[in-house]
């Protein structure tokens, strides 16, 4: 086989958005394999979909826990070359999980490919040069092979509960090589049902993105056992468009992968009674970097001391046909097992309860083969969300390593922020709030990656859409994401829950969430500037927004395509939260339904949303060149409708019990709906609310996300300071106390005094709430963009130093150079400095100042 050296270095240029891969600038790879754009379109039609025409399928109705079928389909063939080859281009998709392999050699850095996408409408392709590792000689012979795993596709991520059997059916390849002789000749093989062998085979026996990973490495890849491969049949069950993945690809973060930070095993168990399970007998325990060993009938539990998306990674031994198991946890059961505090297990074992499927998901399964040394393992066809594992075993087993190995759309590369203070809580929240990003920028803006859920919730999505991008370059990220969103729209304008079209979460209108449409787009605009993305989304933002002015956002009007129910300010400790039940009860004719006073909420949150987004559709117009003139009138026709129908004159809301809580003030504030006294009026209201609560947050995920930038905007940067600050519950730091590695799904997903949350919703890794740091990096640190200069052209310098966190230092790689900001006190005196990048100017306005000046690029410090 010829080695070759990669000479070209890979380049790429923002294309209206999305990321070009030059064929002539490649992304080196492991294995000498490159990533290159797709061959034109039309080369697809050399080639069909194919699938093993006795592969197992699903029957029966299927629910929660029903695990995919059973194996990897496999698929095989020997490709002669005619003359010798120059260079050899393969396009590649599927139809659930699949790796690629060219003459036993896996092709390709990306894992879980295709990713998450629309399953009626969209795949996506992955083209490599596989020069380097094709035998490339006149008369050589190749053998390409991919296989291919229900993930995604015959799989129940997709499948609604009760569906006859999985959305798809069968897994299914589809490829296209492009052989470029020496001569300049070139010659394309595509699947097809003759040159090409399929087959159930290999290693993998079960996979699937809930089930978890079973491999059994006494089986030979297909590739390797022509005996179990015959003719494909062609698949038909996919009709939608394959187009290139440019954004949204997932890896395995070896630079983070994480070594033990605990590891112990126990036999047995002490204490056990009817109300608790009792505590662990720990046998012996071992060091990070100790072998160990661990027997049947013991428990080895693992504590990699950070919560993340990821697989565990093994080097060990045992004998041949020696099974183990593992199991991830995001944390311990603890207080002795009560089960009074939600336990699932004696104190100190793992907790799994909060996965939903305990018994039947979430899980790995190794069977040993025959050999005289340690063997490496790590599954590439699913993953979790943990920060424990526990391992059991059938005999004696060896570990020499094990660690856990982040699973994420953020590459290394992408990563371009990092801010630090003088206050370890706060860090380590910024560090939450970074692992949560890691962990759910999956494939799709996923809501959490350890339960049987992991979907591409649309408001987590727009909450923290903007502090994301102070983390990583995540433009190509919603490219991908907004071809979800649209994909999924409905044809009245209607954006969704989730996106794509998943298991559930198809609920059209509901707000808050239908509105990630237009403000992710507007985001990514005014943190890149980048217009492209506003042109992708354009016909697909101005249908829905013409569908919420025509329908004034009204909850009853869209009663069909909410289906009667909003989630609105998700898990707040606020009257009328919907999750809790406060929301509902009887309406005014006595039928149980939503409370009259929820519907007005719902409309008043409606409405202001209707403000936002209508605002940004102005913004992006004068960006684009279009007419604004539209949605400023629709800006003011929506704000004297809130003001009418919710408001009094004196800036009191008309149903009272929205003036005992902070998300409707914080909304009429944002968007300037209250002036002169009557404004006055609603600060004070406000101001007591958070006094009345302990200088405690009550908000959910609506009102959290614009809590600290209103406040600070409004006068009330003392109450921000005091939230970020705040120990109690709720707050941000509480969780850090109760243990949290990760931003927390609830405020209270646990609490050491009684325990765990409700174990039917109860994540311990959501990033939404991680929306704090948008403000720490604007407000604190004082970086901000300005949407009349969209990309950090322009910079917004405006930070609101507080002398308990003692010092900031933030840099940031913008769409417009690095951009610094480190501020510190030395006694009473205050010092900043901040650097703004060639290209650019910054209006900087300093602490208790209300006039801003310009500033150049250049370094600069100030002392006051």
């Amino acid at each position: 086989m010829k080695t070759k050296l990669l000479k070209n270095v890979f380049s790429s240029a923002i294309i209206t958005g999305f990321i070009a891969f030059s064929v002539s600038c490649t992304v080196k790879q492991e294995n000498d394999v490159c990533r290159v754009a797709a061959l034109n379109d039309s080369i697809w039609k050399c080639s069909s979909w194919i699938s093993v025409s006795d592969a197992p399928v699903v029957t029966g109705k299927v629910i929660d826990g029903t695990r995919s079928a059973d194996g990897a389909s496999w698929f095989v063939t020997t490709v002669t070359n005619s003359k010798d080859v120059r260079q050899a281009l393969w396009m590649t998709t599927g139809l659930g999980v699949y790796d690629i392999y060219v003459n036993g050699t896996l092709a390709g850095d990306e894992i879980l490919k295709p990713g998450f996408t629309h399953y009626q409408k969209t795949r996506l392709s992955f083209t490599y040069d596989i020069t380097n590792v094709y035998n490339s000689d006149k008369g050589e012979e190749n053998i390409l092979s991919a296989q291919v795993t229900p993930g995604w596709w015959a799989d129940k991520i997709i499948t609604p509960y009760n569906n006859a059997g999985m959305i798809g059916k069968k897994c299914a390849f589809r490829s296209v090589l492009e052989l470029t002789y020496t001569d300049g000749t070139k010659e394309y093989v595509g699947t097809d049902t003759e040159k090409w062998k399929a087959g159930i085979a290999g290693p993998v026996t079960h996979a699937a993105i809930f089930d978890g990973e079973d491999y059994d490495a006494r089986k030979l890849p297909g590739y390797e056992t022509p005996e179990k491969l015959s003719k494909p049949e062609l698949n038909t069950e996919f009709k939608g468009e394959i187009i290139p993945s440019v954004g949204a690809d997932v890896y395995f973060r070896k630079d983070l992968a994480l070594s033990p930070a605990e590891v112990y095993i126990w036999k047995g168990v002490t204490g056990e009674s009817d109300d608790e399970y009792g505590k662990v007998n720990i046998l012996r325990k071992y060091s990070p970097e100790e072998t160990i060993t661990v027997s049947s009938g013991e428990n080895l539990v693992v504590d990699f001391g950070q919560n993340c998306a990821a697989v565990p990674s093994f080097v060990f031994q045992a004998e041949e046909g020696t099974v183990l198991e593992c199991f991830p946890s995001e944390l311990l059961n603890d207080g002795n097992g009560a089960k009074s505090r939600g336990m699932d297990g004696p104190e100190g074992s793992v907790h799994r309860l909060n996965l939903r499927i305990p018994d039947d998901g979430m899980r790995l399964k190794y069977t040993f083969p025959s050999c005289e040394s340690y063997v490496e393992f790590c599954p590439r066809n699913t993953f979790f969300g943990y920060r424990f594992v526990t391992i059991r075993t059938s005999g004696d087993v060896s570990i020499k390593s094990i660690r856990s190995v982040p699973v994420t759309s953020i590459k290394k590369e992408m990563e371009t922020g990092k801010i630090t203070t003088g206050n370890e809580m706060v860090n380590k929240l910024i560090s939450n709030t970074v692992w949560g990003m890691r962990s759910n920028y999956l494939s799709v803006p996923t809501d959490c990656p350890q339960r049987n859920e992991r979907l591409g919730w649309t408001a987590d999505t727009q909450v923290f859409a903007e502090t994301g991008t102070f983390f990583a370059n995540t433009l190509s990220f919603f490219h991908k994401w907004m071809r979800d969103m649209m994909d999924t729209q409905s044809e009245t304008g209607g954006f969704p829950g989730v996106a794509p079209l998943a298991q559930y979460g198809g609920e059209m209108m509901r707000v808050g969430w239908a509105d990630a449409g237009i403000i992710v787009p507007w985001t990514m605009w005014k943190q890149y500037g980048d217009t492209g993305i506003i042109e992708q989304c354009w016909e697909s933002m101005e249908k829905y927004i013409n569908h919420v002015n025509d329908t004034k956002y009204d909850h009853n009007v869209l009663k069909e395509e909410n289906m009667n129910y909003q989630w609105a300010d998700w898990l707040s400790y606020e009257p009328l939260e919907s999750c809790g039940g406060g929301a509902f009860g009887k309406d005014r004719k006595g039928n149980p339904g939503p409370l009259p006073d929820a519907v007005d909420y719902w409309n008043y949150l409606s409405a202001s949303y209707w403000i936002i987004d209508a605002g940004m559709m102005r913004d992006m117009a004068l960006a684009t060149g279009r007419d604004a003139s539209l949605y400023e009138n629709m800006v003011a026709e929506a704000k004297a409708y809130v003001k009418g129908k919710f408001l009094t004159a004196d800036g009191k809301f008309k149903t009272d019990v929205l003036n005992t809580m902070q998300t409707p003030a914080l909304f009429a504030l944002k968007n300037g709906l209250v002036e002169g006294e009557a404004k006055t009026s609603l600060i004070s209201r406000l101001r007591n609310n958070f006094a009345e609560h302990d200088n405690c947050l009550q908000t959910g995920f609506l009102g959290t996300s614009i809590l600290m930038p209103v406040l600070t905007e409004n006068g009330m940067s003392d109450i921000a300071w005091e939230l970020l600050l705040q120990r109690k519950n709720p707050s941000w730091l509480y969780s850090i106390d109760n243990g949290a590695t990760t931003i927390w799904e609830r405020w209270n997903s646990y609490m050491i005094e009684s325990g765990m949350g409700p174990k039917g919703m109860n994540s311990f890794n959501h990033y939404a709430y991680g929306v704090v740091c948008e403000w720490i990096w604007e407000s604190v640190a004082g970086i901000a963009s300005d949407p009349a200069c969209p990309g950090f052209r322009h910079i917004i310098m405006k930070p609101v130093p507080d002398k308990r966190i003692g010092f900031v230092d933030a840099v940031y790689d913008s769409a417009s150079g690095r951009i610094k900001s480190s501020w510190k006190y030395e006694g009473d005196t205050w010092i900043w400095e901040f650097t703004v990048p060639e290209g650019c100017t910054a209006s900087v306005t300093l602490p208790g100042e209300e006039v801003a000046k310009e500033y150049g690029a250049g370094d600069y410090r100030i002392e006051r």
